[in-house]
């Protein structure tokens, strides 16, 4: 039946992200536009993609749905490979330009350039991984963690977008401590559902617009008509994608 549900044919997106050796190429077209960018206009905009790894969503935002410039920024530490520099010199060569890496991190950014769009595409985790798993009960560790994420958030225009996507602390095969056979490698205890960074970020100026659940991008449309909502995702990988507008 798996296989019934994603014979769907590649887009052209998709065969160039498997010419350049991604694995597990298909449906990234799909998840892109449907998921992780599909209520934001971005034609004209400008992107700063915070974590952006290979800078894979930045390509296609700027190559496809019209978006102006986009910066990957990424400290690449911590296992991050060679393969990832190679992936993004790869994307460059095919898509041309329009995207821009910079190694580091963003309060190291020496332009005083503000974004029409932040993205943190299963990152913002990453900003307070050490105290993460304490956000949704203490009051101290969300001061840290406010002070972490405002630094990002100083980056973007007022009026602008900031795009969360991550998975949830709640999942069945977490609570109930088994091994997770749709995503065995995610560590549940640090992350948060999205509400917990809905009342963060808008206690330090994001109004929160949406927040959607999402399925594994091989699976496409069956994927999102089927299980893109909070008991199917809570019984599969609890990934969601959350928008806010910059207010102050």
């Amino acid at each position: 039946m798996l296989k019934g549900l994603t014979s769907f044919t590649m887009s052209e997106f998709d065969k160039s992200l498997k010419k350049i050796g991604i694995k597990r190429s298909r449906g990234y077209e799909f998840y892109f536009k449907n998921y992780i960018f599909s209520p934001i206009d971005l034609r004209g905009k400008t992107i700063l993609d915070v974590g952006g790894g290979n800078g894979i969503a930045s390509f296609y935002a700027v190559k496809y749905l019209g978006a102006k410039s986009s910066l990957v920024i990424d400290p690449q530490e911590d296992g991050s490979s060679d393969e990832m520099h190679s992936q993004y010199d790869a994307f460059l060569d095919l898509f041309g330009k329009g995207v821009e890496f910079y190694q580091g991190y963003t309060n190291e950014l020496a332009d005083e350039q503000k974004y029409d769009v932040l993205l943190m595409h299963n990152v913002i985790n990453h900003v307070g991984e050490d105290i993460v798993h304490k956000l949704h009960y203490d009051n101290d560790t969300k001061i840290i963690f406010k002070e972490r994420i405002c630094d990002i958030l100083s980056k973007g225009k007022l009026g602008g977008h900031l795009i969360v996507a991550d998975c949830g602390r709640r999942n069945i095969f977490g609570d109930l401590k088994i091994h997770n056979p749709i995503a065995p490698a995610i560590n549940w205890t640090i992350h948060q559902q999205p509400h917990v960074w809905q009342e963060i970020l808008e206690e330090i100026g994001c109004k929160h617009l949406k927040t959607n659940w999402t399925a594994r991008r091989e699976l496409g449309f069956y994927g999102k008509f089927l299980l893109s909502n909070p008991l199917m995702s809570y019984l599969t990988n609890s990934t969601f994608v959350s928008f806010y507008k910059i207010e102050s």
